[in-house]
């Protein structure tokens, strides 16, 4: 070798000893080398041998071999590593090769109960070829099969198997078509009918009728298929409420099936507001427990607060105990001059921290009461559960930015500990600064009231710089956060909305174009500042149309459309509007963010503020 080769080979060796060690250095980048190659080099193990994220390596240098290994090796390598979620997860993904490819024998040595259906199946296919089946199994079987939609193709070689033990009875059959129905699933219950005689055809033909021409149903078909009866009349009435009320009243639907159809006609138009719908309301009906709740709210929102005490009365005596109905009966009687009787009930509703407790103190004049009862572990306990491998390898993740792989730890290591070790672990992780951690295993475990756990003061310089720029409320914005990500900046929700704020992407791109922001794609979104600058223009928006904080949190989880169809057309009490907001998903959002946004009032200024202060009492459209 030439002295300029050495040269040269001691230059690029001298540049790949740096480029390992700043590998080595960083468990992220020695986590990426090993997912890339597919092996531990030697100056990864040398640098991560002895740390408890190496099994974090190993995890995923096994999982590229995996077709390789034993089940009876992965088992012992699972014995070694028993406190990596990783690790542990390789037995999921080996199940899948083993039931696939039919190792009957080992796919059960390495079971362990789920509820995944794959492998369920699998293992039902498994006990089935090997003649272990039980009772049990065969239960087991029947449930999976009479689903109401269609399986996962991994189920067929069960489902064969099943036919031809006669397992699948015309008993067994027509309950799955009417599960199928149930869901929405017409062709499904079509297909499962052709093995069974015309009456099975006539059923779900009914329903078909039930669904799409509802009128015609109730007034043909209803007495012989009288298990229609109520979607049709709900179905009616969402389209032609005045042609359900009709039929009931000129007795066309047959008197048999009559009591049904005014049932599901009441839940619906209760639903819809239809002032037409209280004659139906008052009426004697059996308990439903939509109806139920939907014809208190009816009234409430008309403030019929009479017709709000009948109907909180027709619950069941366990359904009238809840706060919610025992806050409204309260109401109600304190504005049917009944004050002292509702006194008592809104005391018991005052006692607790959340939306209907606050707005019984402020009823009341009560003051609020934010100090936690509940106990915290001592430090020896905290102590004890921070030494956890387990709880470690969790902490390192979260350091490591490796937030899906820490968070999959952390719920792994919980089932593993105590309540009070719960509680300890929720305490490491507000210390960590984990936010999202220490609010959910805080409420998990029992510290339900232990507000510096479970409201967190998370990303609050660029909250505040959010609420000073767009002229909002630092706690109402904490409080919305809290309720949409609780503090995870990269989570994703089914729908798509991605961030701190949730925002879609489609609301994300458009507002960065109106704020001359850089758009990235979904990696804006992920970027805890820029979401959170979005997220707040959004908020700040809403609250400019409809200027009130409860219909703005509306518009932000709903829509605006949609609050616009539900504005009052003249002034209504918050409580009132609130709980009669049609999506209960929206309903229960505006109520836990007003009700964060007192607590958060506290958490940030030391000081209490009423609910009553922060928030207008009465809704009113804005012109």
């Amino acid at each position: 070798m030439t002295r300029t080769q050495l040269s040269r080979f001691a230059l690029a060796f001298g540049l790949w000893l740096s480029a390992t060690a700043v590998l080595a250095d960083s468990f992220s980048r020695a986590w990426v080398s090993v997912e890339r190659s597919g092996r531990i080099s030697k100056a990864i193990e040398n640098a991560w041998k002895d740390s408890p994220l190496y099994p974090e390596l190993i995890a995923e240098s096994t999982s590229k071999r995996l077709g390789q290994i034993s089940a009876q090796d992965l088992e012992a390598l699972m014995q070694q590593y028993p406190d990596s979620v990783a690790i542990a997860n390789l037995r999921w993904t080996k199940l899948f090769r083993l039931g696939r490819a039919n190792w009957h024998e080992d796919f059960l040595f390495l079971y362990r109960q789920t509820d995944n259906v794959k492998l369920n199946c699998f293992k039902l296919e498994a006990r089935l070829k090997l003649g272990r089946e039980t009772d049990a199994d065969r239960r087991e079987a029947l449930r999976i099969w009479t689903y109401g939609r269609s399986r996962p193709k991994e189920c067929d070689p069960l489902f064969a198997m099943m036919e031809k033990r006669d397992w699948i009875t015309d008993q067994v059959r027509l309950r799955r078509i009417d599960e199928a129905l149930g869901k929405n699933q017409l062709s499904l219950a079509r297909w499962l009918a052709k093995k069974l005689d015309k009456s099975a055809t006539g059923h779900i033909d009914a329903w078909a009728q039930a669904r799409s021409q509802p009128a015609r149903f109730l007034t043909r078909q209803a007495e012989a298929y009288p298990e229609w009866v109520d979607m049709a009349a709900s179905r009616l009435a969402r389209k032609n409420p005045d042609q359900i009320l009709e039929l009931i009243r000129d007795r066309k639907v047959p008197d048999s099936v009559r009591q049904t159809a005014i049932v599901g006609a009441a839940r619906t138009m209760a639903i819809n507001r239809d002032p037409a719908a209280a004659p139906l309301l008052r009426m004697d009906l059996p308990e439903h427990p939509v109806l139920d709740h939907w014809r208190v709210r009816y009234f409430i929102h008309f403030q019929q607060w009479d017709d709000v005490l009948k109907s909180i009365a027709k619950m069941p005596p366990a359904t009238r105990g809840e706060i919610e109905w025992t806050y409204w009966s309260s109401r109600a009687l304190a504005m049917t001059g009944s004050a002292d009787l509702a006194f008592e009930g809104f005391r018991k509703v005052a006692e607790s921290n959340s939306w209907y407790g606050f707005l019984a103190a402020d009823y009341l004049g009560l003051p609020y009461d934010l100090r936690p009862k509940s106990t915290r572990p001592s430090e020896d306990v905290i102590n004890r559960v921070n030494n956890r491998t387990d709880v470690t390898v969790a902490k390192l993740l979260f350091q490591e930015g490796l937030n899906v792989m820490a968070r999959r730890q952390w719920d792994f290591t919980l089932g593993r500990l105590s309540e009070d070790e719960q509680k300890a672990a929720a305490i490491l992780a507000n210390r960590w600064n984990w936010y999202s951690r220490s609010a959910v295993t805080a409420h998990q475990s029992g510290l339900t009231d232990d507000y510096e756990l479970r409201y967190p003061l998370a990303y609050e310089k660029p909250l505040r710089v959010a609420a000073e720029r767009e002229n909002l409320s630092l706690t109402l914005l904490s409080g919305l956060m809290r309720s949409e990500s609780l503090f995870m900046h990269d989570v994703r929700s089914p729908a798509g909305a991605l961030g701190l704020m949730q925002v879609m992407p489609r609301t994300g791109r458009q507002t960065a174009r109106q704020l001359n922001l850089r758009w990235r794609g979904n990696r804006t979104l992920i970027n805890p500042s820029t979401n959170i600058r979005i997220g707040s223009y959004y908020l700040a928006k809403q609250l400019e149309r409809f200027g009130h904080p409860a219909m703005a949190a509306a518009a932000y989880n709903a829509g605006p459309h949609r609050v616009n169809q539900w504005m009052p057309e003249t002034s209504m009490p918050l409580d009132a509007w609130v709980a009669s907001i049609p999506f209960t998903e929206t309903r229960n959002y505006v109520q836990r963010v007003l009700g964060a946004q007192v607590i958060y009032e506290w958490r940030y200024n030391g000081a209490l503020s009423r609910l009553e202060d922060l928030a207008d009492s009465q809704i009113r459209r804005k012109e």
